[in-house]
């Protein structure tokens, strides 16, 4: 169990630690987490304002210093736009990101804007643009680092590593920026389809642990559609796909939806996804009104199933969108009736 273990660590520690440029977390459930998917979603909503987080904890049944990613937003559609079907969306996103045994942390504070610009006479169709702007801190615990040459045929021997003439920093911030753009079409009232392009490091910061980290741009692509089989079913699928440096990942969904009563406001969901030559993924979601509940569960089908036992991780999301309009006023009218 050590050197499975001990073996595990190690993978893990290549694949993510200490590749030549720095890669980015990952959320299966990316269409909860819509301002870490693309900037332009900030506020491509009806609705007063949106609440939400997701949780992902990754390794935790394999390792004791597992993946963990908390992230929360608040976005919200702020003022009219130039057009009478435009408007200007406003949020904010934080995500702490701690990986591994090491302790990586990785502190993100972001900024979003977007404009929401209605297309064609009736609207049915919507252009938006965002941007995203803040500050990332990342911190690593130097004490709790193992490398390649501590390790031998898969066993933890110590000692001190060469590797760590090239740790220069523990602890480094920097500014970041992404764009994205989004295209939302309604074609009929039961069947609409979006597609969204999305840059993210754009001014490539140095992510400076070791020499030379350069962290590389990553753009992402994700579209999809809704459409309504009937009174009760729903059917939606999506795909994501983003590439930053060498790391390539093409994660396809579907989900099934049922709405519980006949007005609609109580939607069961259920469904899967395949991280490709990763992992596959289950998903449950319910929906109530303004409130979203979403939870998956990835098994893993990698190289390292033999180690992890195909179990991955798990997600938790939720958000909550709000609709606070004010009653309109009507004044009363006196009828005179004539006889």
């Amino acid at each position: 169990m050590k050197f499975m273990r001990g073996l595990l660590l190690l993978c893990l520690g290549l694949s993510f630690g200490w590749t030549s440029h720095a890669q980015d977390i990952h959320f299966s459930q990316f269409h909860l987490s819509p301002l870490t998917t693309n900037p332009a979603l900030t506020g491509a909503y009806e609705g007063t304002f949106r609440i939400g987080g997701i949780y992902r904890d990754q390794w935790g049944s394999i390792l004791e210093n597992q993946f963990q990613t908390p992230s929360v937003y608040l976005d919200a559609p702020v003022f009219r736009g130039f057009g009478k079907n435009d408007w200007v969306g406003a949020g904010v996103m934080v995500l702490n990101d701690r990986a591994g045994s090491a302790a990586l942390t990785n502190l993100t504070a972001m900024l979003s804007l977007s404009y929401q610009l209605g297309l064609g006479k009736k609207a049915n169709t919507f252009l938006s643009l965002g941007v995203q702007g803040g500050l990332v801190q990342k911190r690593i615990d130097q004490s709790k680092l193992t490398f390649k040459d501590q390790f031998n045929d898969g066993v933890f021997i110590g000692g001190s590593s060469a590797d760590l003439a090239n740790l220069t920093e523990t602890n480094v911030s920097y500014p970041d920026i992404q764009i994205g753009g989004m295209i939302n079409s309604y074609i009929t009232s039961k069947f609409n389809v979006y597609l969204g392009v999305s840059a993210f490091h754009l001014t490539s910061p140095e992510d400076a642990f070791l020499l030379t980290n350069e962290l590389a741009t990553r753009l992402l692509v994700n579209g999809g559609m809704n459409i309504d089989l009937s009174n009760r079913v729903t059917l939606s699928p999506r795909v994501l796909f983003q590439t930053q440096s060498a790391a390539r990942e093409l994660q396809p969904h579907l989900m099934l939806g049922y709405h519980l009563n006949t007005e609609r406001t109580i939607t069961f969901n259920i469904g899967g996804g395949y991280r490709i030559a990763d992992a596959a993924i289950a998903m449950l979601g319910l929906d109530i009104k303004g409130f979203k509940v979403g939870v998956a569960y990835d098994f893993n089908v990698s190289d390292l199933s033999s180690s992890t036992n195909s179990r991955g991780g798990w997600e938790l999301a939720a958000s909550y969108t709000a609709k606070v309009y004010k009653n309109p006023i009507v004044k009363p009218v006196l009828f005179c009736p004539r006889f």
